[in-house]
């Protein structure tokens, strides 16, 4: 029978040695320093990674990586401004308890017309011909500093969608 550390919820042999390894390193003065040199702190039970003058991401004691507040996460640089992102899924945190005020957005989408595509190179990065949209051409509703929101955009063609299958199903029963 195995059994589970509450604090970290890995097999209770794994916890005790990783426990011994942040107690040794919490003590090691020398190897703090070194790590806080190399970008890495340990912050309220947290691990923060510093690549620059501010933490970006942590790894909390349950095991999460997350990126600290203002809540960005920038993956690469303006060199390689973003690597290949490959998963099976991708899922948006999208609750209903963590939500207020919900409603209809027939009147924010009604009017709201897309920008045609449009195929490009960018000046820095990884370069090749890319097809997508020019941000300041969209909709100010789907705009996020100088990008836009994807979940908005999916969002408003699945509207989209369902309002073009409502007027088709309406044309059929009226033949």
């Amino acid at each position: 029978m195995r059994w589970t550390d509450a604090e970290t919820g890995l097999p209770l042999e794994f916890a005790e040695k990783i426990k011994a390894v942040i107690k040794k390193l919490e003590e090691d003065v020398d190897l703090k320093t070194r790590l806080e040199n190399m970008g890495i702190r340990r912050e309220n039970g947290s691990l923060e990674l510093i690549p620059g003058s501010e933490p970006i991401i942590e790894l909390t004691s349950y095991g999460v990586l997350k990126p600290i507040q203002p809540n960005i996460l920038q993956i690469g640089d303006f060199e390689n401004y973003l690597s290949d992102v490959i998963t099976a899924n991708i899922t948006v945190a999208s609750s209903i308890t963590d939500k207020e005020a919900v409603c209809g957005v027939d009147d924010l989408f009604e009017e709201v017309k897309l920008p045609k595509p449009k195929k490009y190179r960018r000046k820095i990065g990884r370069g090749g011909e890319e097809i997508g949209f020019i941000a300041g051409e969209m909709p100010k509703i789907f705009r996020r500093g100088d990008g836009y929101d994807l979940k908005t955009l999916i969002a408003f063609l699945a509207w989209k969608v369902t309002r073009l299958e409502e007027k088709l199903e309406k044309v059929m029963k009226e033949k």
